[in-house]
């Protein structure tokens, strides 16, 4: 190993211990901990996979000494998992959806083995703790305004009817979150990784711009033929397929045409060559307050293609 390697793995060793321990000693600061692994990405990038796995053993084994093991077994997973494997990605100069897929797969990988060491450590289902927690905390509740007597008979039913429906809407979009924010938390460091990269001079292939995102052939004909099987489905009242599964694949569809929804908007305000930044920023803000309209939007323009028909009106003209 050379010298500068074992110099720069030290270095980004003892920035990630204190990125952590800044993130332990002030929660106000957790979302820090989300992109801790780019320090290990950056590594990655400088001197390969090798490098970022000894440093970040090594910051596991010191923040043991601060914080105890178990909690920097905790807070050092996503450097060891994540960021060492988004650094080969990076350090093989491989394109933006390919380290967003393999940085989604390293949170997933942290997910199911959290998930699994509850199960273990209190020999109980996740989700099966977590929602006898959050019936427990609702009885509590209810009873506590039944003993008040703040409540008229027929205001705690509609109470206890509304908290029901909220559990059983956790329950659903449960999946779609465990799906999502691995996702999520991937594009964020990618992203992260990307502006640090640049800034100190590494060429990194980044993402285009929303608005000129467009969805794969291969990937239209897979959505089409889900819109239709769901639209079928529908008609018919199918119940062999389980409420959540459906609710599931059709939440990950309608943010997928969201997305391109959005895409189309942004297209369609640098065909205007409104530069803005900040009416930029309003409209995607507005968009999720019509997100079902801006979703439709979406379909619309991947299958009919209405930015190519504004745009060859408009050279017509």
């Amino acid at each position: 190993m050379k010298t500068i390697g074992i110099t720069e793995g030290a270095v980004f060793c003892a920035l990630a211990v204190v990125l952590t321990l800044i993130r332990y000693y002030l929660p106000i600061l957790g979302l820090l901990v989300l992109i801790i692994p780019v320090t290990m990405i950056i590594l990655g990038k400088r001197q390969g996979l090798k490098v970022s796995i000894i440093s970040s053993l090594a910051a596991v084994v010191l923040l043991s000494l601060f914080i105890g093991p178990i909690n920097a077994v905790l807070l050092g997973a996503p450097m060891f998992v994540v960021g060492c494997s988004l650094g080969y990605a990076y350090n093989k100069d491989s394109s933006p959806v390919v380290k967003v897929v393999i940085g989604a797969l390293a949170f997933s990988v942290l997910v199911v083995a959290e998930i699994m060491s509850y199960q273990l450590l209190l020999g109980i289902s996740f989700t099966d703790y977590l929602f006898q927690t959050l019936e427990a905390s609702n009885k509590e509740v209810l009873m506590i305004y039944e003993t008040m007597n703040v409540m008229s008979s027929e205001t705690l039913e509609a109470a206890k009817a509304s908290m029901e429906d909220y559990v059983w809407f956790l329950k659903l979009i449960l999946p779609l979150a465990l799906i999502l924010t691995p996702v999520i938390l991937s594009f964020l460091n990618v992203k992260v990784a990307d502006l640090i990269l640049k800034r100190i001079g590494y060429p990194v292939k980044t993402f285009k711009a929303l608005g000129q995102w467009e969805l794969p052939e291969s990937l239209k004909v897979f959505l089409m033929i889900f819109l239709f099987s769901d639209f079928v489905i529908s008609i018919f009242q199918i119940t062999a397929i389980p409420q959540i599964y459906r609710f599931t694949l059709t939440g990950v569809v309608n943010i997928i045409f969201f997305v391109m929804g959005l895409a189309l908007i942004l297209n369609y305000m640098e065909f205007k060559q409104v530069t803005n930044k900040s009416l930029k920023v309003l409209v995607v803000m507005f968009s999720f307050l019509i997100a079902s309209v801006i979703t439709i939007v979406g379909v619309a323009d991947t299958y009919i293609g209405i930015r190519r028909i504004f745009r060859r009106e408009s050279q017509i003209k």
